[in-house]
C-alpha cells in the first residue's frame, strides 16, 4: 500500500510545474481633485504552480508596501502610515481559481491589505506561455474603504476612494 502511495506521489510531482515570480511590476494610481499620481514596485515575490493531473493553476504573491515609490518621499512615507504598513507590511494575494482561455485568464482570489482580507476577481491578458516562461498583464480596482484605510486629505479634501492597480507578472519555471 505504501508503495502505491509513493508511486502516486512521485507521478504527481512529474505532472506539476512550478514557476517563481520575477521581473514583475505593480503600479497603483491615486487621484485627488488637485492632482493625480502613481507609485510602482518591482519587488514582487511569489509562486505559480500548475498541476497537469487536475488541470489547475494556483498563485501566491506578496509585495512589501515599503517598496512602492511615487517619486515623492513624503507621500510614500504617509502612504505607509495610512496603509498600516508597520503592522501589516505586505500585500498578499492567494488565488482560489484561475481559468485559462486562449489569451486571457480569469483570476479569483483573496487579497490581504492593511489587515483586511477581500475576495477579488480580475481578468488578465496572457502575453506568452511556454514550458519555461509566462507573462500576464491586467488591472483591477480597489476601494480603500473596503480595507478600512483612512484616506489622507489635502486642503480638507480626501483622496478618492477608488485606486486602480495595474500589474505585469512574469513567471520563470523552477528547475
Amino acid at each position: 500500500m505504501k508503495l502505491v502511495f509513493l508511486f502516486s506521489f512521485f507521478l504527481s510531482l512529474l505532472n506539476a510545474s512550478s514557476f517563481r515570480v520575477e521581473n514583475s511590476l505593480i503600479t497603483y494610481f491615486g487621484v485627488h481633485y488637485l492632482h493625480k499620481w502613481e507609485g510602482s514596485t518591482s519587488d514582487v515575490k511569489g509562486v505559480v504552480s500548475y498541476d497537469k493531473n487536475i488541470d489547475q493553476y494556483e498563485c501566491s504573491i506578496s509585495v512589501p508596501l515599503s517598496t512602492f515609490s511615487s517619486g515623492n518621499d513624503n507621500r510614500d512615507s504617509n502612504m505607509l502610515v495610512y496603509c498600516k504598513a508597520f503592522d501589516f507590511p505586505n500585500i498578499n494575494f492567494q488565488s482560489t481559481s484561475i481559468k485559462v482561455n486562449e489569451n486571457t485568464l480569469e483570476i479569483e482570489g483573496k487579497i490581504e491589505f492593511a489587515g483586511e482580507e477581500k475576495e477579488i476577481k480580475t481578468n488578465a491578458k496572457l502575453n506568452s506561455l511556454d514550458n519555461n516562461l509566462f507573462t500576464i498583464e491586467g488591472e483591477l480596482d480597489i476601494l480603500l474603504s473596503e480595507f478600512k484605510v483612512e484616506r489622507p486629505s489635502l486642503l480638507f479634501v480626501e483622496i478618492e476612494d477608488l485606486v486602480k492597480i495595474k500589474y505585469s507578472i512574469q513567471g520563470v519555471k523552477n528547475e
